[in-house]
């Protein structure tokens, strides 16, 4: 089944908090079959966890994002993505803007994979969305 919804960086962390965003984990139960991460949120979390001292919250994430790790498609960040990256980055510097670097490569994931980036963090993405064809949604507020 093709994948529809590449999940951020700070969605998946949401479904590992003690009191998730309800309406997020909904639209997850809803969509988790239609949903993929890209490497470079496999990255992100992999850093994340792997900073943490030694210790029970390091092992419970450790633990979850090798289950989310597990049960989740992971997207390649390939040369078609790094092509429509690079082009975004360099419009960007034309107009006087840096993008981020890994929330530039994630939004070429997901464009070149014809999928919906799920993020909280939509001002982020705003400037990619304006001049490619990125589509954002925010379960926080749908």
């Amino acid at each position: 089944m093709k994948k529809t919804y590449l999940l951020d960086t700070n969605i998946v962390s949401e479904f590992s908090k003690a009191n998730p965003n309800p309406q997020v984990l909904e639209f997850y139960q809803a969509r988790k079959n239609l949903c993929a991460i890209s490497a470079i949120t496999w990255q992100e979390l992999t850093r994340g966890v792997s900073r943490l001292p030694e210790g029970k919250r390091k092992a419970t994430l450790q633990s979850f994002i090798e289950n989310f790790e597990a049960n989740t498609e992971v997207i390649s960040y390939n040369k078609f993505a790094s092509q429509i990256c690079g082009e975004m980055q360099a419009n960007a510097e034309k107009e006087g803007h840096t993008l981020p670097f890994y929330d530039s490569q994630i939004a070429a994931t997901a464009i070149s994979n014809g999928m919906v980036l799920v993020t909280h963090n939509i001002a982020d993405f705003e400037p990619m969305r304006e001049k490619s064809f990125l589509r954002v949604e925010d379960w926080f507020t749908a």
